[in-house]
């Protein structure tokens, strides 16, 4: 089955809002065996919803539409469904009542507006939803087995809908093909380099019933192998066969090949297993590698804390930086970047510790230390090791690639220690 998703809103168009629905309903999509072939956003105009739908169901057996149900006057969505599926608005009672009891539970006055959000198209089949007003509606296409599916466009109302009513609704009525897949992450290659190291094994993957999508992101790439089948257990054998492989000969890139997880997420997992602890001490990434980590759920089992040292004295006073080191090298050098980091390991007690210093840009660089000049150190359990890292002039992306080259850096300098201690 091949689905459209459609999403209704001025907001979207001009950038006030993100559409972030549409990632996570094609996502839940793909899971439950089917395609999404076209993402589509539209203006708040009835005109563009009425073509899009047109357009739509001329190949594709599932539309999905969010937004425009809301009950102030931009939100025209459900009156354009009416009048598209000859459906005319009825009040339907039970969910007045619900919606009643919404307003009532918290203490908030129901305004005319609120009521008509009762009044739903009479031949849709309604999708409650319990944790707003506006209703998912579904349609079943005249003459056809194509369906229709309206639902609000505020993504945690538009969630529930899908996960509690669409898909289960969805998965009993058609015979739909397992659709299965298995991402990793890898960092420190690049997308084309990493393509070109497979590239034999990548040219016989279509013959063996996988495919390959390469998603690339500043200093990283997520790569994703995918089979599709009637019978769930031979998609599932042919993409874990094809994982193996591809893990056999990129082993040394790859840092997480759990579904989903960061390179932050790895770290906490991995460090947390291992019952093993970690530090920073950051000057260019400016608290960017602790704030990653602590934006994670439990984190505090494996790390320790940090230091933002950005200026010398911060350096000198709080991680023990000698002075001398300072004035002879900079701060941008290996040997300040290696004395910040044993500075954390012992003020902080942790196994390991992490540094950064460079020039992070747009300015403060010179001749002999250019914009994006960037030393990271490690000390720990194997002792304590430097690297020069050479990035280009945005300031953004130079703190996150220093932010993922110390972190994948560290999460490899643990594996050698276990591997070299067990």
């Amino acid at each position: 089955m091949l689905a459209e998703i459609i999403t209704v809103g001025d907001e979207l168009l001009l950038g006030q809002t993100i559409d972030t629905n549409s990632a996570w309903m094609g996502e839940k999509l793909a899971l439950a065996g089917i395609a999404v072939e076209r993402i589509t956003t539209l203006s708040d105009e009835p005109a563009a919803l009425v073509a899009a739908l047109d357009l739509a169901l001329e190949s594709r057996g599932l539309v999905l539409i969010t937004g425009g149900l809301g009950p102030t006057v931009d939100d025209r969505t459900k009156q354009v469904l009416s009048t598209y599926f000859k459906a005319p608005l009825v009040q339907n009672d039970e969910v007045l009542a619900d919606i009643t009891h919404w307003f009532s539970s918290r203490g908030f006055p129901m305004l005319p507006s609120n009521v008509d959000q009762a009044l739903l198209p009479d031949t849709c089949e309604v999708l409650p939803n319990p944790q707003g007003t506006a209703q998912g509606m579904w349609f079943t296409v005249e003459g056809t087995d194509q369906v229709v599916v309206s639902m609000p466009g505020v993504p945690y109302e538009m969630k529930g809908i899908m996960v509690d009513e669409v898909i289960p609704r969805l998965v009993a009525r058609f015979s739909l093909p397992t659709r299965y897949h298995r991402t990793v992450l890898t960092q420190g290659i690049g997308e084309s380099f990493l393509s070109q190291h497979v590239a034999s094994w990548e040219v016989g993957l279509v013959n063996r019933g996988v495919s390959i999508a390469y998603l690339p992101a500043p200093g990283q790439v997520r790569v994703r192998l995918s089979a599709v089948s009637e019978i769930r257990d031979e998609a599932i054998l042919r993409v874990e066969q094809e994982l193996s492989d591809f893990k056999l000969q990129c082993g040394d890139w790859i840092v997480s090949d759990v579904e989903g997880e960061s390179l932050a997420e790895a770290l906490v997992r991995t460090f947390t297993d291992e019952r093993m602890t970690f530090a920073v001490a950051e000057s260019c990434t400016g608290g960017a590698i602790a704030a990653s980590i602590t934006a994670i759920p439990g984190s505090s089992a494996c790390f320790v804390g940090g230091v933002v040292s950005y200026v010398n004295q911060v350096k000198i006073n709080l991680l023990g930086v000698s002075p001398d080191t300072l004035e002879a090298h900079g701060a941008v050098s290996e040997s300040v970047v290696k004395e910040m980091a044993e500075g954390a390991l012992h003020t902080t007690g942790a196994d390991f510790a992490l540094a950064t210093s460079g020039i992070a840009g747009p300015g403060g660089g010179s001749e002999h230390i250019p914009v994006g000049t960037i030393w990271i150190s490690i000390a720990g359990l194997n002792g304590v090791e430097a690297r020069l890292l050479h990035f280009g002039q945005n300031r953004i992306r130079n703190i996150e690639k220093t932010r993922l080259e110390g972190q994948a850096w560290l999460l490899r300098k643990l594996k050698e220690y276990k591997s070299a201690v067990d």
